[in-house]
């Protein structure tokens, strides 16, 4: 059994960009990682 809801196209747009800002901030602290992990190796 199959439930919708409806919203407001205002929220679901803040929910995609809510969704995109944790994506690029996810993506940052991954390149971040990888050069910490790069830099620690060269030690």
């Amino acid at each position: 059994m199959e439930k919708m809801i409806c919203i407001p196209v205002w929220r679901y747009e803040l929910m995609l960009k809510t969704f995109d800002e944790a994506m690029k901030e996810l993506e940052e602290l991954k390149k971040a990682l990888a050069e910490a992990d790069t830099s620690a190796k060269a030690e």
